[in-house]
């Protein structure tokens, strides 16, 4: 703009950045340009005498650049356009942020225009580009007549460079108390505050997306950047699809792309909550448009589980010889065995649900069982994943259980015990958060976020403003304890609840990691010990069902027999009637 500004005749060009506020005219600092070509800035016009002072501004200036180019002016002469296309040069090629290669922005650039040019003139005005940076050796005062001096000479701008917590410990720092100071920056807030436009969500910026929404990240732009080629084949580089620069990142360097997108898998036991946390995403937009199953009385806010995963999971369970119901041993092998007529559309499953998302979500507490079947494929997705395991106490579960299946609490414990142990085991060491069910009711939307807020993508959140809260009703919440009139379980469950929701503090701890196994040995035993006992009801079932049927069958060959003995009469009685016709006929 400036080469080109200077090309259509402008007599001077002056910039300022939009952070930049002017409080009384420039024609003085401009009048310099008569005798020259280009003026600026610099940081600080006096050297700083104290270590931390020198720390936050020489080294910085020494990092950043000696002038600031928030200011720039250059007069139209043959010494101006010269500078002119050198600096447009230099940016095309080179306008990075990356101080350890002597690079920042355009600023550093300009570090050389003393040496390079002639006619610059350095504007010493303390006046001129007072910010943060130089503070700590300018005095601001506001006069009774309202003007503003900076050691005595008016103000003629202010940098109100970091309009955020940053810029604001700063001003406190090398304001040293002064209110005049405070009393601009307060006053800077409130302006840029009255021309804020409704909607735009915080650190917004058109350049900041692709168009499917994913954030664009600086690793993403370096290969760009650093390739000419790249910028020539892919002229749109913030467009998606086929043949476009996203879909060469999804190629050649997935694990870009993947750090800019995060899935969440909703693991737990049926009947924990898990519902409640994936309407949770799904009330703020996650998944928007997706087929879920439709929600029923049993769950009347719905059950957030996309109608393809629970067909594979009961697909994958039936072919291994059970389903979620059954207490048995069936191990992550014989799982994954079984899944593989699944694989191609398990994989066309995820790709459509994860492709151009930058947070999506799947639930189904099936997964706690299949999930072995699932990870090689989650782990080829561009996406971070992780496992939210919600957990609540199973004998809230048992008495949820009973009242819909009719299950026996101690069959819901072991069903309890083999969803969440299954798994805990199957999510070790990989990126996971424990929820208990319910903190996650008593406390809504700040629990919630506060468990996943480091898993989420950069700017990227599902707590649009205007959501209503959790999905999450607090009636359900009820004091943890023996199912009442149902048996115990076969096992410490208590115990093993305590060291599950004990993984919610420390994750990673060793003996913590080896108890849950020596309980995973223990219960495993119970559940052969249990499909004994329950193979022996089942025997005894059998036997009864035989009998009741020889009985049946006894009763339907009674039955027969008598009506072949009824039949036997009525076929005598009609002959009867019809040789007493014949006869009467012959008469």
């Amino acid at each position: 703009m400036l080469v080109e500004m200077l090309r259509q005749g402008c007599d001077t060009v002056v910039y300022l950045d939009p952070d930049i506020a002017v409080f009384s005219s420039l024609d003085d600092v401009l009048a310099r340009l008569d005798d020259g070509a280009i003026l600026l800035t610099p940081h600080q016009i006096d050297p700083n005498d104290t270590r931390s002072a020198i720390a936050d501004n020489e080294l910085g200036s020494l990092r950043h650049g000696t002038y600031n180019l928030g200011f720039i002016a250059v007069r139209n002469g043959p010494e101006g356009r010269r500078f002119a296309g050198w600096w447009a040069d230099m940016l095309r090629q080179a306008c990075y942020n990356d101080p350890a290669a002597g690079l920042f922005t355009d600023q550093k650039w300009c570090d050389l225009v003393p040496a390079f040019f002639d006619g610059v003139h350095v504007v010493r005005d303390p006046g001129c580009n007072v910010a943060s940076w130089n503070l700590s050796l300018r005095r601001v005062e506001i006069g009774r007549d309202g003007d503003i001096r900076v050691n005595g000479s008016p103000l003629k701008f202010y940098h109100f460079t970091k309009v955020n917590a940053d810029g604001d410990a700063m001003t406190a720092r090398y304001a040293d108390g002064n209110p005049h100071v405070h009393e601009i920056w307060q006053w800077y807030k409130r302006a840029i505050a009255a021309q804020g436009v409704p909607g735009i969500p915080e650190g917004w910026w058109a350049y900041g997306r692709f168009d499917n929404g994913i954030a664009v990240s600086k690793a993403m732009r370096l290969p760009f950047r650093d390739d000419l080629g790249l910028a020539t084949a892919f002229p749109q580089p913030l467009r998606t699809g086929a043949k476009s620069y996203f879909d060469w990142l999804l190629r050649e360097k997935p694990e870009l792309v993947r750090q800019a997108a995060t899935g969440f898998i909703v693991m737990g036991m049926h009947r924990s909550g898990t519902s409640a946390l994936a309407g949770w995403f799904g009330g703020r937009g996650v998944c928007a448009d997706d087929r879920f199953i439709q929600a029923s009385q049993d769950n009347a806010d719905g059950y957030w589980e996309h109608e393809e995963l629970v067909t594979l999971n009961d697909l994958l369970l039936a072919a291994a010889g059970t389903d979620w119901r059954t207490i048995d041993a069936v191990s992550g092998q014989d799982i994954q065995r079984a899944g593989a007529v699944f694989a191609n559309r398990a994989a066309a499953f995820l790709r459509g649900l994860s492709r151009g998302r930058p947070l999506w979500f799947m639930k189904d507490p099936r997964l706690c069982r299949t999930l072995s079947f699932w990870q090689p494929h989650l782990d080829a997705l561009p996406a971070r994943i992780c496992y939210l395991h919600v957990l609540r106490d199973p004998w809230s579960v048992a008495r949820s259980l009973a009242r819909r299946d009719g299950f026996s609490a101690a069959h819901s414990h072991l069903l309890w015990a083999l969803h969440n142990l299954e798994a805990e085991a199957q999510t070790r060491g990989r990126p996971r958060v424990w929820l208990h069910f319910d903190a996650m009711v008593t406390g809504g939307d700040p629990v919630v976020l506060s468990a996943i807020r480091q898993r989420l993508p950069e700017g990227v959140a599902p707590a649009a403003e205007g959501t209503e809260g959790p999905t999450i009703r607090p009636d359900l919440v009820r004091a943890a304890g023996p199912a009442g009139d149902v048996a115990e379980a076969p096992f410490d469950i208590g115990r093993l609840y305590y060291l599950l929701g004990a993984l919610s503090q420390d994750d990673g701890q060793a003996s913590l990691l080896a108890d849950l196994d020596g309980m995973r040995i223990q219960i495993a035993a119970q559940v052969l010990t249990y499909r004994s006992l329950l193979l022996g009801h089942e025997r005894d079932d059998l036997r009864a069902r035989v009998t009741a049927m020889a009985i049946q069958a006894q009763e339907r060959l009674e039955l027969w027999r008598q009506t072949d003995e009824q039949l036997r009469i009525v076929t005598e009685q009609r002959d009867r009637v019809l040789r007493l016709l014949q006869e009467r006929r012959g008469q």
